[in-house]
C-alpha cells in the first residue's frame, strides 16, 4: 500500500495521511480514527528509507528580554547549549537554534509553527510572567529552560533557585556570621527572585532580620560601576557576609570593594552562585554554589523525549540543586574565632 492508496481508500488527502502517520495536528479525530483504522488493516508501513531521512527535529529558542543573562553571564547558558547540542547528537535529532524578542515574539512563533518542528526547548531565564500566554502559540512538545513556571502548565527544568540560597546563607550562619546581607539583581529576572525568596526565608528560620538587598546591575561592568558608586557615596559599607545573585554581581561587586581598601573576605566574606569559569580564578577565588549545567542540558532533551512518548501526563517542573564550593572569598566570622 501508499500514502495514495490509503488516502483514495479513506477519502482523504495524501496530506491528511501523512499527518496521521507522523502524528502531527490537523485533522479531526474522526479521520484520524478512520485513516489509522486503514493503515491497520492494510498492514502500511514507511519503507526504510523513509524511516532514514525523517529525523526528529528539536528547536532550541532563546528568548531575549535584554540580553544580559542570556549573552552577560559568562557562557552559563552557552554551556547549556553545549550539552543539548551533546544529547541531539547522541540521538541523531536536527538541531535548529533561534532567538526571538518579546516584541516580535507572536510572529516568531507563528512562523516556527507554520512549519513546526518535532519539539521545542525554550530558554526562558528571562521570560516575564506576561510573556506565558504566548506560549499557547507553541502546539507541539514544550520544555522552557531556566525558568521555573510553577504557576503554569508547561514542562520546565530549572535550578533549585530558592533552596540555592538558602543552602548558601546557611553556610554562612554556620561558619559564625550573624549580619548577611544579599547582592541582588536590579533588573527583574525571575530566577534572581527566587532566589533573593530563598534567602529571605533561610534568615527568618535562623531568627535573623535581613538588611536592605544592595541593588547591582547583573553584569560584571554594571555591578563594579554601581557597586562603587554605592562605595563613594558611602550608601553601603562591607562589613560580615553577604550572598550575590550570581557569580558576575559576585565578582564586579569584589572588584569595586578591593578598589576602595577593603579586603575579601577580612572585611567581607562572599558567596556567589553558578561557578562561573571566572569564579575559579578571581582573587581571592569565589566561594560559590556550582550548578551543573550539564544536567539541565540534559535533562531538557530527557523531557522532551518523554513528554512525546507521554503527551497525557500533567506538567512536569524538574528543579536541580546546586553543591556548596567553598573556595577563598569566605571565612569563620572574627565572633565564632572567639
Amino acid at each position: 500500500m501508499t500514502i495514495r492508496e490509503i488516502a483514495s481508500l479513506t477519502g482523504v488527502s495524501p496530506a491528511a495521511v501523512s499527518l496521521v502517520i507522523n502524528q502531527k495536528k490537523g485533522v479531526s479525530e474522526e479521520t484520524r480514527k478512520r485513516v489509522q483504522n486503514a493503515i491497520d488493516q492494510y498492514g502500511y508501513v514507511v519503507s526504510a528509507q523513509k524511516r532514514k531521512i525523517k529525523k526528529f527535529r528539536l528547536t532550541v529558542m532563546k528568548f531575549r528580554t535584554h540580553g544580559v543573562t542570556i549573552e552577560e553571564n559568562q557562557g552559563f547558558i552557552a554551556s547549556i547549549i553545549d550539552q543539548i547540542e551533546s544529547e541531539c547528537r547522541r540521538y541523531t535529532f536536527d538541531l535548529v537554534m533561534c532567538n526571538c524578542e518579546p516584541k516580535t515574539a507572536e510572529a516568531t512563533f507563528r512562523e516556527l509553527m507554520a512549519d513546526s518542528p518535532d519539539g521545542v526547548i525554550l530558554i526562558g531565564t528571562e521570560l516575564n510572567g506576561s510573556d506565558y500566554a504566548l506560549l499557547d502559540l507553541l502546539t507541539v512538545p514544550l520544555v522552557v529552560l531556566d525558568n521555573s513556571m510553577q504557576y503554569d502548565d508547561v514542562d520546565s527544568v530549572v535550578m533549585a533557585n530558592a533552596s540555592i540560597t538558602a543552602a548558601a546563607t546557611r553556610y554562612l550562619y554556620e561558619i559564625g556570621h550573624r549580619q548577611i546581607g544579599y547582592f541582588k539583581s536590579s533588573l527583574p529576572i525571575r530566577n534572581c527572585e527566587e532566589r533573593y525568596e530563598g534567602y529571605l526565608r533561610e534568615l527568618a528560620r535562623l531568627g535573623l532580620t535581613p538588611p536592605e538587598p544592595v541593588l547591582l546591575m547583573p553584569t560584571l561592568g554594571g555591578a563594579y560601576a554601581d557597586m562603587k558608586r554605592l562605595l563613594e557615596t558611602g550608601a553601603y559599607v562591607p562589613g560580615g557576609a553577604v550572598v550575590a545573585d550570581n557569580d558576575t554581581v559576585a565578582i564586579g561587586a569584589v572588584k569595586a570593594i578591593q578598589e576602595a581598601g577593603f579586603i575579601i573576605p577580612e572585611d567581607l566574606s562572599i558567596v556567589g552562585v553558578d561557578d562561573i569559569p571566572f569564579s575559579a580564578v578571581n582573587m581571592p577565588a569565589l566561594t560559590t554554589m556550582r550548578i551543573s549545567r550539564s544536567a539541565l542540558g540534559k535533562l531538557a532533551v530527557d523531557m522532551i523525549r518523554m513528554r512525546i512518548r507521554h503527551p497525557d501526563l500533567p506538567s512536569i517542573h524538574m528543579q536541580i540543586m546546586g553543591s556548596l564550593v567553598v573556595r577563598s572569598s569566605t571565612r569563620q566570622s572574627r565572633a565564632k574565632e572567639s
